[in-house]
């Protein structure tokens, strides 16, 4: 890059962040809701993904349906509890019981909920509700709804990110995710995490090659 494209350079990305910035604050300003509800996505998608696994496998869709409403509880934004699979069993626990659940519920919906923590798993869960609410959990991390999420949250937690850093992100995640598929214990999850990882690479290859024309030009 010579001089004259430098400075340029200069121009074009201090008066376009400038601009960029107070598209944001009048957006957050002028609407009733966030630019983004991550954490309420999320959930709703556990929740249809959990259900469809343990329709497919035959897990108890009551507990199951419950735990994946409350598995984030203690997590209603980006952050949270520090242990948030502990505190959102207490915290789920309570809410049920406050609605006149019994106890045996709460305790397999809590259990679900402890459970669900962690991004790869050494050996199957206990019981069958609780694989299948860490797998719907961890499916949803996965493919093109993770994809998004991790782009719509960077705009978040990594401000100033460009497509180039999300690219070399999506390739260095790619490893990670192969862990997160392989250790799927259920058919249906085992398939959805192929199929989804699948998609991850072709994603990340075509995006790659576009960002390559990009600077070869």
């Amino acid at each position: 890059m010579n001089d004259i494209e430098r400075r340029l350079r200069e121009m074009v990305m201090c008066e376009s962040q400038r601009a960029a910035r107070k598209e944001w604050r009048n957006a957050l300003d002028t609407s009733e809701v966030p630019p983004y509800n991550y954490r309420g996505d999320h959930v709703e998608l556990v929740v249809e993904t959990a259900l469809h696994l343990a329709r497919a496998e035959g897990a108890d869709e009551r507990i199951v349906k419950l735990a994946a409403w409350l598995h984030d509880c203690a997590k209603p934004g980006l952050g949270g509890a520090d242990d948030h699979g502990e505190e959102g069993a207490r915290r789920a626990a309570r809410t049920l019981r406050e609605a006149g659940i019994d106890e045996e519920t709460i305790e397999r919906v809590a259990q679900a909920i402890r459970d669900h923590v962690g991004l790869t798993l050494r050996a199957p869960l206990p019981s069958l509700e609780s694989q299948v609410l860490w797998e719907a959990d961890k499916l949803v991390k996965l493919g093109v709804v993770g994809l998004l999420h991790y782009v719509l949250n960077g705009v978040i937690l990594r401000p100033g990110l460009r497509l180039s850093d999300m690219a070399e992100r999506l390739r260095k995640f790619l490893p990670l995710a192969q862990q997160i598929s392989e250790t799927m214990v259920t058919d249906t999850a085992k398939r959805l995490a192929r199929e989804r990882l699948d998609t991850l690479h072709a994603i990340s290859r075509a995006l790659d090659r576009e960002l390559e024309l990009e600077c070869g030009e």
